[in-house]
């Protein structure tokens, strides 16, 4: 597998506990690459999927016996499968700044959770992002899913190096009205680079994964590098109705995180 070599500060993500969060890293080569035996250096596409509150042991391939996650654990089947692989922080904001920087949450200006209200800042700008830095290695890249790193101009994704984003800049929403219910007054969080987009009724997740392959489809031959911020599992718990019967003799609120976390598979899937 090809290697990428990116003058990025990784060495600074040090050994925090891993509450809540899962990393899918992959990488892709186009067959026709591989055919043609190039040895020349070769920029693989590179897709990040950064869950949100996830339980360190909520997947099948590491020990969960009530879940079904068949996608997830292919992806772990069929690469590396970390055990001591920690998160930079154990909440929201800083975990997203700590992987996005490749340094100490409080370095990187982020030491807790940001404000899920519009207008206000997050991540400082002169921080750099594994964005810029793949942008400037000639990389296309695009952030779908969930931010809560700032939620003015120049701290959303496009002002962070991505030159696509779809998604919502707060610490969560409803998956239907793309609300924010919680903390009032309930405000409507739903952007797409920079301008409020309105997709009443429409189940995010979904919409998250329509984005993503219109990115790629979009990207052509120019390699990309994709964040895709999925905000499963975190709450409101609303798991597809499918999933919902699937585990309707788990206790609660077990069965309802466990619908929400199978979603999820189906959408990486």
């Amino acid at each position: 597998m090809n290697k990428i070599a990116l003058n990025y500060r990784v060495a600074n993500l040090k050994h925090c506990i891993w509450s809540g969060i899962f990393v899918f890293i992959c990488l892709f080569v186009s067959f026709s690459e591989r055919a043609s035996g190039a040895t020349k250096a070769e920029k693989p596409n590179v897709i990040i999927i950064f869950t949100d509150d996830q339980g360190s042991v909520d997947l099948n391939c590491y020990g969960a016996k009530d879940l079904i996650t068949p996608h997830m654990d292919s992806i772990a089947r069929r690469g590396i499968r970390f055990t001591q692989f920690y998160a930079s922080a154990p909440v929201c904001s800083p975990s997203r700044a700590g992987m996005l920087t490749g340094r100490f949450p409080a370095r990187a200006g982020v030491p807790g959770n940001v404000s899920s209200h519009h207008g206000k800042s997050g991540m400082p700008v002169e921080q750099i992002t594994i964005a810029e830095m793949m942008k400037s290695a000639g990389y296309q890249t695009f952030h779908v899913g969930k931010w809560h790193l700032g939620y003015s101009p120049e701290t959303m994704p496009n002002g962070q190096g991505f030159e696509k984003s779809f998604g919502h800049m707060g610490g969560c929403i409803d998956n239907y009205s793309h609300f924010f219910y919680w903390n009032g007054p309930n405000r409507h969080d739903l952007w797409e680079n920079g301008k409020e987009v309105w997709r009443d009724g429409m189940f995010f997740p979904d919409l998250m994964v329509e984005q993503c392959q219109n990115y790629i489809r979009e990207s052509g031959d120019k390699p990309f590098f994709l964040y895709w911020a999925i905000n499963v599992p975190h709450y409101p718990l609303q798991g597809k109705e499918k999933w919902r019967k699937a585990y309707a003799q788990l206790p609660s609120p077990r069965n309802k995180y466990a619908a929400f976390v199978s979603t999820m598979d189906d959408c990486i899937g």
